[in-house]
């Protein structure tokens, strides 16, 4: 169904909308909501060969294709065992493992410069879930979507299972000879070899790269991130001297302000977590923070926003230094040197005046309590008024750190030069890609083509792969070894299964390399790390206690770098001078692709953006005013011209989003890989060389190019029109009116009340301290065996996720509030899918769970058509019969993979809770409040959700039931839900809360 702007306003805008036809009530609107399903999504045909339902449009090859971890499958064959790989039994079982029992390790997974400690559950050997590790002082317990997707890698059918040279297999033993050869030859010619490598945040492997530069002095390391954002790295060496690390600590802030930075994104989840323990409030009285927002693009933090004003990134610096200024004439003390004098005193004209006198006030009062954050992708001068103003402010609430150099883009622009006029003997190319990432691909292939000697250390063959001669397969992070520095942490990572290929830990082939160059090395990484690791362990704490918590608490010895004020005064001249031109174009990393390393994960793809809730694709979020003023509808291909480079893309609507700002995700559009390749465009090429502006254009243009696209996005799905879905609160209506705009009374039933025996399971969702992350729809997905569908099925209504997050807007569509909703099986106790199943598959527990028996539903979908929640899921085609393995190890064994033809929906994680009542039968104890955990409720990092027994009146969940905010959902219609919600809060700064204490 294609969105259109509306051309005349509507008779009356509805509260709450999700869409722009949802907010015109267009015709097309209308019709869609009469119907259980978007058009095209009851089968049109059947393909008596495979036993599949078929679209017109839609062939059995793109289907294959994509409900896969990867399209490498032997899968055009009849539903036998034959190419589904070989199951090999145990010949020896470890100790520890139990066949039934789960096993638990901790571990850590790095992604740039941040690093997860991790708990990997484990079954028969094989890990198949991830969580936080909860003894990190920091995360506790919690972990990014991310990473917990990344158990999918692991499995991953595209991962290289041997080395390679020139395209043929070959043995570790000619590999390793080619690599250390060419490195004897390099140090004896005196030639440097480039070595080029993602963030280096291990000790040990910083200790091992030492040593390798210390026995091959010709080496030349780049630490190269490109999704990092180099205008950070550059602000922090003008305003400190050098790299830094900025850790928010939100528990102490009482105002935040933020200058494009998305950090309620799910990447951090200690940041979340402080957002979620002050938005959980049981009365009007507690005290709340405030969120301000001043962005182009709206970010998932921009959403969750108190006040938030569109400004374009390249006046975000002349606003921050305005501000700077302002606060230093109020009598706050400006570091020693600034000199902003070429910064006009008073309100920007991007901002109205009452709105910039709130913020000055509530900046002032709030003080060292008060923090500015400032997004990776922001231009420099950006990131150096937000240093300046957290200086200024004196901010308790930013820690401060050094961080190892990451090298630029113009850095590595350096390396490519160097490379095309043949100053290298050797170039090793270690879990990176630059050949995708670097934006003048053609440079990069004739520049990499005059290196004799190219090494490519990775898991899944790619771009960077392809133009290179020795392949070496790299273990992935669940098969290897290895420490990082966290705050307030050491971690220790650790293999948590054997490695599945004839692949090796990067370290290992590097330690090789060190040892064939004459330096003497312990055999294997591992005694590397154990080796440095008792060396430096706490008296008292033995390597196995390390080993077996994951870590071991520290404290931070390095001194926070000083600010320089003087660094303040150019940033700010050319603040000041920026003057818009064209369009502005914002490039950010992709929700799901990161920088493009986790493109072919198929349940990221297919995890909706929070945003624009797309999937499998990067549109152009184009403002509503631009698609206005260029006729341009939702859909439409457009052509992106920046600098020379164009690229053809569909254009997606954007409420909300600044007018004269573009917004497009990298890490979409690759070459290689099953599941990423063609899915998406590559958005590298338009960025920039300057390190300063590197991923926000100016001079951007925009024309419509002919043609549309059906885009994969879940939105528009399910709709429920115009009742009282969702709700949110200003302080004042809360200290007023706590149950929200109106709340219903107990309802007469022709039902019995339902008997539980012994327990009553239920859940409250916070919707105050839900930010829309998704942390909880992947890791239910990776919990419950939940299929992956593909762009087409998507686009008809067909996406399986058992819990969605609706994103709803409130207000006029240039600036929107924004509430989002997780949704999920409420397991009614009156549920109106138990009547009319004719076949009994859907019915109810004596611990009230709306269960199903898919053994015995047929696929009526009665079920789905009377569920008013519109949260089941027809399994319409054979999503999982022909994965093969290493894709099918990835699965639960607790939970049964469905086959075509029956309704899914959430279960409460039963696994979980019989997991659990088992275990307290055993030892003769009742169960314990919070002792079961639904994957949704340990995935989700700012603890917005409770699962807990409401026959128990001391229990959280019973508690919070009672609360002042909650309410159910469509309690209207007598189905009792057992999922209760609070009321989501907004602390506006009007003149009744400036300052005041709703703010501190």
């Amino acid at each position: 169904m294609k969105t259109r702007l509306p051309e005349h306003g509507p008779l009356e805008t509805p509260r709450f909308w999700r869409t722009l036809e949802e907010r015109t009530e267009t015709p097309e609107a209308q019709a869609a909501a009469h119907d259980e399903f978007l058009p095209g999504a009851g089968p049109t045909g059947y393909d008596d060969v495979h036993g599949l339902p078929v679209q017109s449009g839609f062939s059995r090859r793109d289907f294959l294709g994509l409900v896969t971890a990867s399209a490498a499958l032997a899968a055009t064959v009849a539903c036998d065992r034959k190419g589904q790989g070989t199951v090999v039994p145990y010949t020896k079982r470890p100790v520890e493992v139990v066949p039934g029992v789960a096993n638990y390790y901790a571990s850590a997974h790095q992604e740039g410069r941040r690093v997860y400690p991790v708990l990997v559950k484990t079954r028969e050997g094989r890990p198949i879930h991830l969580t936080g590790n909860d003894e990190h002082p920091g995360v506790k317990g919690k972990t990014s979507p991310r990473t917990m997707a990344d158990v999918l890698r692991l499995y991953d059918p595209d991962r290289l299972r041997a080395p390679k040279a020139e395209g043929r297999v070959i043995g570790w033993a000619e590999a390793e000879t080619r690599l250390n050869e060419a490195l004897k030859a390099a140090k004896a010619s005196g030639k440097p070899v480039l070595l080029v490598s993602g963030a280096v945040a291990s000790p040990t492997r910083k200790a091992l790269l030492a040593d390798l530069k210390a026995a091959l002095p010709v080496l030349e390391h780049l630490a190269y991130e490109p999704a990092a954002g180099d205008a950070a790295e550059e602000a922090a060496k003008a305003s400190f001297g050098q790299p830094v690390d900025l850790q928010p600590r939100l528990t102490k802030a009482k105002v935040i302000l933020s200058l494009g930075a998305d950090f309620l994104n799910g990447e951090d989840p200690e940041s979340l977590a402080a957002w979620g323990a002050q938005r959980r409030l049981k009365s009007a009285q507690d005290p709340i923070n405030r969120l301000w927002v001043l962005e182009g693009p709206l970010t998932l933090t921009g959403t969750n926003a108190d006040v938030r004003v569109p400004v374009s990134p390249s006046r975000l610096g002349a606003v921050a230094f305005a501000l700077a200024k302002e606060l230093g004439a109020k009598g706050l003390s400006l570091p020693a040197g600034t000199d902003l004098s070429g910064i006009s005193a008073g309100a920007p004209a991007d901002i109205p005046a009452a709105t910039w006198a709130s913020l000055v006030k509530d900046l002032q009062h709030a003080g060292r309590n008060a923090v500015v954050l400032c997004g990776a992708q922001m231009p420099v001068e950006v990131h150096q008024a937000a240093h300046l103003l957290n200086a200024l402010l004196g901010s308790e609430a930013l820690v401060v750190s050094p961080a190892e150099p990451l090298a630029s883009v113009k850095e590595l622009e350096t390396a490519v030069q160097g490379m095309a006029a043949g100053r290298y003997a050797a170039a090793i190319f270690w879990d990176v890609n630059p050949a995708f990432s670097y934006p003048k691909a053609s440079a990069w292939k004739e520049a990499v083509a005059k290196v004799p000697f190219r090494a490519w250390i990775g898991q899944v063959e790619d771009e960077t792969s392809a133009q290179c001669q020795v392949l070496l397969p790299e273990n992935h992070w669940l098969e290897s070894w290895g420490d990082f520095s966290t705050p307030g942490a050491a971690v220790l990572q650790q293999p948590t299964i054997g490695t599945l290929y004839d692949t090796r830990q990067g370290e290992d082939i590097l330690l090789g390399a060190l040892k064939a160059l004459g330096a003497s090395a312990p055999d294997g990484y591992h005694a590397y790390l154990q080796a440095r690791w008792r060396k430096d362990l706490p008296l008292g704490t033995s390597f196995e206690q390390a080993l077996h918590d994951g870590l071991v608490k520290t404290e931070s010895k390095a001194a926070a770098p000083t600010f320089r004020g003087a660094s303040v005064a150019a940033a700010a001249k050319r603040a000041a001078d920026s003057k818009a031109d064209g369009l502005e174009l914002v490039l950010f990393p992709g929700f799901a692709t990161h920088d493009g390393r986790h493109a072919n994960n198929s349940w990221l793809q297919e995890t909706p953006d929070p945003i624009t809730k797309m999937t499998w694709d990067n549109p152009l979020a184009v403002s509503v005013q631009d698609a206005q003023a260029l006729g341009i509808q939702e859909g439409d291909f457009v052509t992106l011209a920046v600098e020379g480079t164009t690229l053809r893309l569909p254009a997606v609507i954007q409420p909300g989003q600044a007018k004269g700002v573009l917004a497009l995700a990298l890490g979409y559009g690759r070459g290689t890989g099953g599941v990423a390749k063609g899915v998406g465009a590559n958005a590298y090429p338009l960025m920039g060389l300057d390190p300063a502006s590197a991923n926000v254009r100016k001079g951007a243009r925009l024309a419509k190019a002919g043609g549309t696209k059906e885009l994969s996005r879940t939105q528009s799905h399910h709709r429920m029109e115009g009742r009282d879905i969702v709700r949110s609160l200003t302080m004042d209506e809360f200290a007023h009116n706590p149950q929200g705009h109106h709340h219903m009374p107990e309802l007469v039933s022709l039902y019995e009340d339902q008997k539980f025996p012994d327990h009553k399971w239920g859940m409250v969702i916070d919707l105050a301290a839900c930010t829309g992350c998704s942390a909880c729809v992947v890791a239910c997905q990776s919990e419950n065996n939940v299929p992956v569908v593909g762009p087409e099925q998507v686009a008809r209504g067909r996406e399986m996720h058992w819990i969605r997050i609706d994103r709803y807007y409130e207000g006029e569509l240039e600036n929107p509030k924004v509430v989002h909703q997780p949704m999920l099986c409420q397991h009614c106790d009156n549920a109106p899918c138990e009547n009319v199943c004719p076949v009994n598959a859907t019915n109810h527990s004596p611990d009230g769970l709306n269960q199903m028996a898919y053994n015995r539903c047929v696929g009526t979908r009665y079920c789905a058509n009377n569920c008013p929640y519109k949260v089941r899921r027809f399994n319409f085609l054979e999503y999982t019969a022909y994965k093969t393995e290493p894709e099918t190890l990835a699965n639960n064994p607790e939970v049964t993979v469905r086959p075509r033809g029956v309704m899914e929906k959430c279960s409460f994680c039963v696994q979980r809770i019989n997991d659990v009542k088992i275990r307290a039968k055993g030892e003769s104890r009742p169960i314990l409040d919070g002792e079961i955990t639904t994957a949704c409720m340990a995935g989700c990092p700012s603890d917005a959700i409770v699962f807990g027994d409401l026959k128990d009146p001391k229990s959280k969940v019973a508690q919070l039931v009672a609360a002042s905010r909650a309410y159910r959902v469509l309690e209207e219609v007598g189905a009792k839900p057992a999922i209760s919600y609070l009321a989501d809060l907004k602390n506006p700064a009007d003149k009744a809360t400036v300052g005041g204490p709703h703010a501190h």
